[in-house]
């Protein structure tokens, strides 16, 4: 799934929290003032989001901590809202046709 949201947010980063089930994809300041979809909530002005550590790229099945689905490629490199709102009304990453083989 990490390469999916990689490729449909355009190499954006995207931090999981697998406690509370969420993604949090990045995308740049003032985003929230024009964010128009009740399906999904964007973080704003004076909201504190704990970050990994950048090593952290892989769920640790011990601790469950957040860590980064699709790490910060180069410094300030954000997802687009545009992109994040289209993969929001698809209704997320479609899946890879060979996805599930592996669990048959």
């Amino acid at each position: 799934m990490c390469d999916r949201l990689a490729q449909y947010l355009g190499g954006g980063p995207v931090i999981h929290d697998p406690g509370f089930c969420r993604y949090y994809a990045l995308v740049p300041p003032g985003s929230a003032e024009r964010w128009l979809v009740p399906v999904a909530e964007c973080l704003g002005e004076g909201t504190y989001l704990g970050v990994p550590r950048a090593d952290r790229t892989a769920l640790d099945e011990h601790t469950r901590a957040s860590y980064w689905a699709v790490p910060m490629a180069p410094p300030g490199r954000l997802c687009k809202a545009a992109d994040l709102l289209a993969l929001i009304a698809a209704g997320g990453c479609p899946a890879d046709e060979n996805e599930y083989e592996d669990e048959a």
